[in-house]
């Protein structure tokens, strides 16, 4: 009985860890930056996010576009990464939510007109929309 009892216990950990981490990245929810860039987040299942991110930051190639996101949320963080194949460049952003609101850091990798890669780095304050 001890055992059984043990084991539900367990059980409901499990399914409120999970609860809580669904909690920090709700999905589906639609969220914008302070560049006016969407971030729309359909599937936060076990952990592992899906979505979609639109650029439409002043300044930076590939706008307009829904491109496919794709990332990770814990009880520590997430972070998200989104392809950009037509400007040959990937960002990944890394943050917490903090109620309707994510503060992220993020790194732009690309490839120059000359073949030499580079990389970028900065700051976006997502706010969530619903």
């Amino acid at each position: 009985m001890k055992r059984l009892l043990g084991l539900l216990l367990f059980a409901q950990f499990l399914f409120l860890s999970a609860e809580a981490m669904a909690q920090g990245l709700p999905a589906p929810s639609y969220w914008k930056n302070e560049r006016g860039s969407e971030l729309f987040i359909w599937s936060a299942n076990s952990g592992a996010i899906q979505g979609t991110f639109t650029n439409h930051a002043q300044g930076f190639a590939c706008q307009g576009i829904p491109y496919p996101a794709s990332g990770a949320v814990s009880p520590t963080g997430l972070y998200f990464v989104v392809t950009f194949a037509q400007c040959n460049s990937f960002t990944r952003w890394v943050g917490k939510t903090n109620g309707s609101q994510m503060p992220t850091s993020w790194t732009l990798f690309y490839v120059d007109k000359n073949g030499k890669p580079g990389k970028l780095k900065g700051a976006d304050l997502f706010t969530r929309v619903w």
